[in-house]
């Protein structure tokens, strides 16, 4: 460990000491009843496997776990109908992407008033999350952060190897200083129709605006797309395009998953979550073949960006808010819910404390030993909050197909970006 990464974690640990003893309160045995908790598929599965454990502090409160496929804004426009109905759960999960959609409604409980009082755990929560739920004007808490998402470059050690460049992170990470050295980079890994450095064009859009603290719409909700940030974030696209390192699969498609495993993909950058699927889903059989470096940084030093994250609310219409409570506190703060859920799919927490646990902090044989944490710890204490708002999917599904156009078929810049605004003010 390099002095500078020293004196992370001594600042890391420092901070996680301070942090408030009520964190790890005692549990109320006596609370007690029936609560329901509605999320998305695979956390349905990895919050149910969490209920043993929950029982043994609360016996008395049995627990409901729903999951809705979350594809398309199903879930999301379940729960909306469900608050439109007054109906719905004792307790709903909210991707931070619908956050702005959802943080105002008044359905859902506000936790900064009893019984809930959760303007107390504030210094327990990464800011960045925090800033996600808390309405600064009025001091209304719509939620409590469950999970971030800071993001870094996940690399192949063997790809890497053979082009002659560096495998030790630390030394790879300085020579990823920046883009335009993560693209030279890619020039020597990079074979026509066979390996690309990186998968999509929108991993490059979307850490790079997010390194400018920019989002689709600025704070009094005008569109940003058109701006120079992103048009900038469409010019390293287009570089990396030129270079011949974007892989023509898209995201999420059987094509682009398989591709990790072949060999195909040198990297990806993206929230620390996506170390979960690598081990259970995508390259399960490529441990050790993997490393973790931050993002290479923009114009501005920044190397930090947020790519994910989920928040737990309690809503007005549940009829035993302090079970739902025991429930939501436990799940997003209780060292064991948080270790079982990290090893089911290295969710990251935004409870600080968890930062300096031993579960996170270990040497992975899946990252040929590499403490991955040391990357993501730093990240998360210096990700920029970007300003969120109801239209942000639609925006990222126009700026999404706008990038696609510059990839596959060599669209101009400034009519990628005039086809995603025209797009997302059709329907603003």
């Amino acid at each position: 460990m390099t002095r500078r990464w020293k004196v992370v974690a001594a600042a890391l640990a420092l901070a996680a000491s301070l942090q408030g003893a009520a964190a790890q309160e005692a549990p109320n045995t006596e609370v007690s009843g029936a609560v329901s908790l509605w999320t998305w598929p695979h956390n349905d599965r990895t919050l149910s496997s969490l209920l043993p454990e929950f029982n043994k502090a609360y016996p008395n409160v049995k627990v409901r776990i729903q999951g809705f496929p979350s594809g398309n804004n199903a879930y999301l426009n379940k729960l909306l109908s469900a608050l439109l109905a007054g109906t719905g759960p004792d307790i709903a999960m909210v991707e931070i992407n619908n956050v702005a959609q959802l943080s105002d409604k008044q359905q859902f409980a506000d936790l900064s008033k009893p019984p809930f009082n959760a303007g107390a755990l504030k210094a327990e929560f990464a800011p960045f999350a925090w800033s996600k739920i808390e309405d600064p004007a009025t001091g209304r808490i719509f939620a409590l952060p469950k999970h971030t998402g800071p993001g870094g470059v996940f690399y192949r050690r063997d790809l890497f190897a053979a082009a002659g460049l560096p495998v030790d992170p630390q030394a790879l990470a300085a020579t990823l200083k920046d883009w335009d050295a993560f693209i030279e980079a890619g020039k020597k890994i990079a074979k026509p129709n066979e390996r690309w450095m990186v998968g999509t064009g929108n991993e490059l859009v979307r850490a790079y605006i997010a390194q400018h603290g920019v989002s689709y719409f600025d704070k009094d909700g005008a569109l940003q797309v058109g701006g120079p940030v992103f048009r900038q974030a469409f010019e390293l696209v287009a570089k990396a395009r030129d270079a011949g390192l974007i892989s023509p699969f898209a995201m999420w498609t059987p094509e682009w998953q398989g591709a990790f495993a072949r060999g195909q993909i040198a990297t990806i950058v993206v929230g620390n979550w996506f170390g979960g699927l690598l081990k259970s889903a995508y390259a399960p059989g490529d441990a050790g073949k993997w490393g973790v470096v931050p993002a290479p940084a923009a114009e501005n030093g920044v190397s930090a960006f947020n790519w994910g994250g989920d928040f737990l609310g309690v809503l007005e219409t549940s009829k035993n808010k302090d079970a739902a409570w025991a429930l939501v506190k436990w799940i997003a703060m209780n060292d064991t819910s948080l270790k079982l859920q990290y090893e089911k799919g290295d969710l990251y927490p935004a409870y600080m404390q968890a930062g300096t646990a031993p579960w996170i902090n270990f040497q992975d044989p899946y990252y040929d030993g590499q403490n991955a944490n040391e990357i993501f710890a730093k990240v998360q204490a210096e990700m920029v909050p970007q300003t969120t708002n109801p239209l942000d999917s639609i925006a990222s599904q126009a700026v999404e197909t706008a990038v696609n156009a510059v990839v596959t078929s060599g669209k101009p810049i400034d009519a990628a970006l005039a086809q995603a605004e025209a797009e997302i003010k059709a329907k603003m």
